[in-house]
């Protein structure tokens, strides 16, 4: 009995473990299922909104009642045939066609996603003040004016609201909010930025002393980093953000525009001067060829030299490849302004002043064409020419003429250089031997009047092969260089080699010359 006891509760226990084992076994080979992992792009309401920013047909619910209702995919409405646009010089409605309003809706619709569809639209509509408020009964709900844009050819072309929208698809309260709101986050984050440098952050008190020590450790190292980081800031300023004043845009203004039109060659709208009306000049365009039999005949016209192929290639050439400046250079060289040989008016005197030759070049050469061939040729107008040609001849004339002023301003020079050293080499006596004003210098009394002096000069200009300048100018120097002459009946007590200024030399010249004997100097035992 001893021996079967331990048997019995060894097998129990081994059936409970055999038990308990399958038991393991089972929940083990039972696997649990996975958890569902959401996702959002197959749910149905984003599937459709989905469908609405690209641009195609959704379902969506109203919300008045609640009602199903399904959304047409977005296309392109009709163009602008507005009068006012027609007429309007910056509205540019009617030089955008159907390819290119495909073209941009396409590339709205198809190569942006809603953010971007967002940032172009408000990029290309400009939000002005109001200049004019047309409710005079009541206040006006307009708070700006919009100026609506496409771009084409990398170019921003204003157009009308109903265009914007036609062309792109989209409705007007879109425009509206997508453009406020760029504004209005913008003004946001400047005033954000002008919160966070009014904020000063406050250091807490602690009492402990070894933790004050370490702050103020902790504040000075930062302060030293803000110091150094705002020696490179610039100064900022206090007080609320400044709205940016405008820029000028002088390429957008009306006159500006048609003004590019018109030196491109294309057509534009101007002003009559007789009556102010408003008028649409055409693109230029190349005339007819010359086909008079006189220009067959004569030996200097090589009108016939040219065909339609060159004659293009020099419209092209002198519209698309050059500017104003460089056509007007490009005209005056052509044209040679002669004198009128041969008057035709005899009875009456003729306005003609000059003889015109005109030249177009073929193969690298200058040939002499008709004025026919030559405007006709070039696509533009006799008065052009005229002006352009006689301009650069009148700047040629004016050139030479301030050649020959410098010319004659720099032999003056040299004139006037000679005189004043002519006048600083002749011998003087200081102002107080004559009992006159201090500053003044005068002549030793060789000279007894201007004549005298003046002729002096002259005779000395002879020697040394200058040219003399006149009396009067020579009057004029002698007075700007303070100097005066002596009268000997008022100046006899005047002791002249007191002075120690006389030049012998010169003294007995001047005395053999006037053939007298000079005043002679006091002796000292005379005093």
């Amino acid at each position: 009995m001893q021996n079967t006891l331990p048997l019995v509760s060894d097998t129990t226990l081994l059936n409970t473990a055999a038990k308990n084992g399958n038991a393991h076994l089972d929940k083990a080979a039972r696997k649990r299922p996975k958890t569902k992992v959401a996702d959002p792009s197959k749910w149905k309401q984003n599937k459709q909104k989905q469908l609405r920013m690209e641009g195609k047909a959704y379902v969506s619910k109203r919300k008045k009642d609640g009602e199903v209702v399904t959304k047409q995919p977005r296309a392109m409405g009709p163009r602008c045939t507005s009068n006012a646009c027609k007429k309007a010089s910056n509205r540019l409605c009617n030089e955008i066609n159907e390819d290119t309003r495909k073209k941009v809706f396409d590339e709205f619709w198809q190569h942006m996603n809603w953010t971007q569809r967002k940032m172009y639209v408000a990029g290309q509509v400009d939000r002005d003040a109001v200049e004019r408020s047309r409710a005079v009964g009541s206040q006006s709900r307009r708070s700006v004016s919009l100026r609506y844009h496409l771009l084409v050819d990398g170019k921003r072309k204003q157009v009308c609201k109903n265009m914007f929208l036609s062309t792109l698809g989209i409705g007007e309260w879109s425009v509206l909010n997508w453009a406020h709101t760029r504004t209005t986050k913008k003004t946001e984050s400047n005033e954000n930025r002008l919160e966070k440098r009014q904020v000063v952050p406050q250091c807490p008190q602690l009492n402990s002393a070894p933790s004050r020590v370490n702050n103020t450790v902790e504040v000075t190292q930062e302060q030293e980093n803000t110091t150094d980081k705002d020696k490179n800031k610039p100064p900022e300023l206090e007080g609320p953000a400044r709205k940016k004043s405008r820029v000028a845009k002088p390429l957008t203004w009306k006159q500006n525009r048609q003004k590019q039109l018109r030196m491109e060659g294309k057509p534009y709208i101007s002003k009559r001067k007789k009556d102010g009306a408003t008028i649409t000049k055409a693109q230029r365009a190349m005339g007819q060829r010359c086909t008079s039999s006189a220009c067959k005949r004569a030996s200097n016209r090589f009108c016939a030299d040219f065909n339609e192929d060159s004659r293009n290639e020099l419209f092209t050439s002198f519209w698309q490849c050059m500017n104003w400046a460089q056509r007007k250079v490009y005209v005056a060289g052509l044209v040679d302004c002669d004198p009128v040989e041969r008057t035709r008016a005899p009875w009456t005197q003729s306005r003609r002043s000059v003889s015109m030759r005109y030249h177009l070049i073929g193969n690298g050469e200058r040939k002499q064409v008709c004025k026919k061939m030559f405007l006709s040729t070039l696509g533009i107008g006799e008065w052009s020419v005229l002006n352009w040609a006689q301009n650069t001849s009148q700047q040629d004339n004016s050139e030479e003429n301030t050649k020959k002023r410098t010319q004659r301003k720099s032999r003056k020079a040299s004139e006037h250089i000679f005189l004043k050293e002519f006048l600083e080499s002749l011998p003087k006596v200081p102002s107080y031997c004559c009992g006159t004003s201090i500053s003044k210098m005068y002549l030793e009394p060789v000279f007894s009047n201007m004549s005298e002096v003046y002729r002096h000069y002259y005779n000395h200009c002879l020697e040394k092969k200058a040219t003399p300048l006149s009396r009067q100018v020579f009057c004029a120097v002698f007075k700007k260089m303070d100097l005066g002459l002596c009268d000997p009946k008022k100046d006899q007590g005047c002791s002249f080699g007191a002075t120690g200024n006389l030049f012998n030399d010169l003294w007995e010249e001047y005395c053999m010359e006037r053939g007298a004997p000079g005043p002679q100097p006091e002796k000292a035992g005379n005093q």
